[in-house]
């Protein structure tokens, strides 16, 4: 699939990107507006507003709101038709191909995400190789020190392989 083509700039109501003749029901056509909006702690989200044709002069109807996605761009695709494309936080792995398509066209918001997320993912695979090498190291076998302690029925006291007690049961 081709990169969208990015809208930068329309992050609020009042910069909306307008498309001036956009379908409304089967035979009516109206305005459409939408911007990339961004809240902290959240991400991007699409957002949509048309106008109603049915009522005199140029009234704005509800906007419509997607779905927060962590890192996001507003663009135009081949058929020229307002569309958008993310990375939400299940997508790290696909987060260093989407800023090589679009990070020239980050706006400092975008970048700022970007690059957290970024140092985010790097933090996350080091721990998780920190990890698989630790679980590598052969753990020495529990070696069991007493009987049941009277105290507590069925319990065995053993130590761990730092020579720390574990009880078992």
């Amino acid at each position: 699939m081709k990169p969208l083509q990015v809208l930068q700039g329309h992050t609020t109501i009042e910069t909306a990107f307008v498309v001036n003749d956009y379908p409304y029901g089967f035979r009516l056509r109206c305005k459409i507006r939408y911007w990339l909006e961004y809240a902290k702690g959240k991400g991007f989200r699409l957002c949509s507003q048309t106008t109603n044709p049915k009522r005199p002069g140029e009234v704005w109807n509800a906007p419509k709101k997607s779905t927060y996605s962590m890192l996001a761009v507003m663009g135009l695709n081949e058929e020229d038709h307002v569309t958008w494309t993310g990375c939400s936080v299940y997508d790290f792995e696909k987060l260093s191909e989407f800023e090589a398509t679009y990070g020239l066209e980050f706006d400092h918001t975008q970048r700022g995400v970007c690059t957290a997320a970024l140092k985010a993912y790097e933090a996350y695979l080091k721990r998780k190789a920190a990890q698989a090498t630790a679980a590598q190291v052969p753990q020495s076998e529990a070696v069991i020190t007493s009987t049941p302690a009277l105290e507590t029925p069925g319990w065995i006291e053993v130590s761990g392989p730092a020579g720390e007690p574990i009880s078992i049961r």
